[in-house]
């Protein structure tokens, strides 16, 4: 089956199948219905434009991440390139909540938040605050978050020695 054929068709099915990297990185084994998956990607880049806008890179790490986990362009386009999350209302996104995902979809949405709000090298306050409402309103206690953004820098850590062993510009 091709690629084009394989994005359209699970851009018009009710769910979406994790890919390897899905699987591998979150360890997503069920299907995910795309209204779930439309409203969880509204709340990550709401929380990522909480500092006034969505910078290039957040965007690009972002749309990366989810086409790594197999989302559909047009997914990605409606819910990432267009859509407005510096005006959106993060509380209104993430009141009454509530996914079936065979993993803790809420420390994974701030996760994925903060890894996207890092994404140009800035951590804005704004960005951390939205952070924290966005826990708070999940019920996710703060030493989570703590522990979540702590994560984010090891792993960029990480990617920094590893190309430094490598011998490339970091």
């Amino acid at each position: 089956m091709s690629e084009v054929y394989r994005v359209r068709m699970m851009a018009t099915a009710t769910n979406l199948t994790a890919s390897s990297y899905g699987k591998k990185k979150y360890n997503l084994t069920a299907p995910i219905d795309t209204n779930v998956a439309s409203n969880y990607i509204k709340a990550v880049v709401a929380i990522a434009s909480a500092d006034g806008e969505a910078a290039q890179k957040e965007i690009d790490w972002f749309v990366e991440e989810q086409k790594l986990l197999g989302a559909p362009s047009d997914l990605i386009e409606e819910n990432i390139i267009k859509f407005d999350g510096k005006n959106a209302d993060i509380e209104q996104l993430l009141s009454g909540i509530h996914y079936d995902f065979p993993l803790n979809f809420r420390r994974c949405m701030l996760y994925q938040a903060i890894k996207m709000s890092r994404a140009d090298g800035v951590y804005h306050d704004k960005e951390k605050a939205a952070v924290a409402r966005a826990a708070q309103i999940l019920g996710i206690d703060k030493s989570v978050v703590a522990s979540l953004e702590s994560l984010v820098e090891i792993e960029e850590s990480a990617d920094r020695l590893r190309l430094a062993i490598f011998e490339t510009d970091v």
